[in-house]
């Protein structure tokens, strides 16, 4: 059984198309190419990952793939070429700064001679970036919960009248937080569709005067890594970013096979879905953000 996931929480970590499912088997199978990255709206040096998936049960991260040709082609015929880091193998940035625009189709090919028959294979998928739905503005409000303060991140913004989905990306002054793959928070719009979102809570945070009789309560270590704490005067950025159903699904399965989908009913998530063509694994996406910010109260 390959494990493919192990690598995606190491790329998110640093930086509609069609779907098909795959399923999860309990024994090892053949090492298999995994494709992972994606584009937004925001000018950066987007990345691409090209790995070699491990065995289900090995705890390291997934090779990294040299040589490989990485490029995206859009529907308005642009090239974007990527070149590889020396210091990280596998790992591909683009050669120059770009932004991506919302309405366009993006097409990726990766092009590497994975089964070392001297020919090169191409794995390709491709996205259209939605648009940017706008944040108004957020709001950070305290509250009590079980004896214990917390800052509860709201935003407002108007929804579009159509089947939409979402996550948050957050930076906590200039720091992002919360974006391990296994730490996002992916939503629909079902409750709001269409309307204006007058105070949809998205994040709760900790409070930083409580942190220490909260771990002296919860000393587990992984509790621990994934608390966020705030302190009056800090400077919280949203980024509202709208993802396609595909990517959203994604995020979601791959979640549930990293926690068990269901511990005491059932074994690991079996259906994973890949846009990735050729047999490839992993997914490339797109998607707009609106970015926003507020600073915690004092009071």
């Amino acid at each position: 059984m390959t494990k493919y996931l192990l690598i995606l929480l190491f790329i998110v970590s640093l930086f509609f198309s069609c779907v098909e499912p795959f399923d999860i088997k309990t024994n090892d199978s053949p090492p298999m190419i995994v494709v992972y990255g994606y584009l937004t709206n925001e000018p950066a040096f987007h990345a691409i990952k090209v790995s070699v998936s491990s065995p289900y049960f090995d705890t390291a991260f997934n090779q990294g793939i040299s040589g490989a040709d990485v490029k995206i082609t859009s529907s308005d015929n642009k090239i974007f070429h990527f070149h590889e880091i020396d210091s990280i193998p596998g790992l591909y940035l683009m050669v120059h700064k770009m932004a991506g625009i919302p309405g366009v189709t993006y097409l990726l090919s990766v092009e590497v001679d994975f089964d070392n028959d001297g020919i090169k294979e191409t794995y390709s998928a491709s996205s259209t970036m939605l648009n940017v739905v706008e944040l108004d503005s957020i709001k950070i409000k305290n509250t009590i919960l079980m004896g214990y303060n917390f800052y509860n991140l709201y935003f407002y913004a108007q929804e579009p009248s159509t089947e939409d989905y979402y996550f948050g990306k957050y930076k906590v002054n200039d720091s992002v937080v919360l974006f391990n793959i296994n730490r996002l928070s992916p939503m629909q719009d079902v409750a709001f569709n269409g309307q204006y979102i007058n105070g949809q809570m998205i994040q709760r945070f900790w409070d930083i005067n409580e942190k220490e009789q909260i771990e002296r309560e919860d000393d587990d270590d992984d509790s621990i890594r994934r608390r966020i704490y705030l302190s009056p005067g800090d400077t919280v950025t949203l980024s509202l970013c709208h993802i396609e159903k595909g990517y959203y699904d994604f995020i979601v399965q791959c979640q549930s096979e990293m926690s068990g989908e269901n511990p005491f009913f059932g074994g690991p998530a079996s259906n994973i879905i890949t846009n990735i063509s050729n047999g490839g694994r992993g997914f490339f996406t797109t998607y707009s953000l609106s970015t926003a910010e507020t600073v915690v109260s004092n009071e």
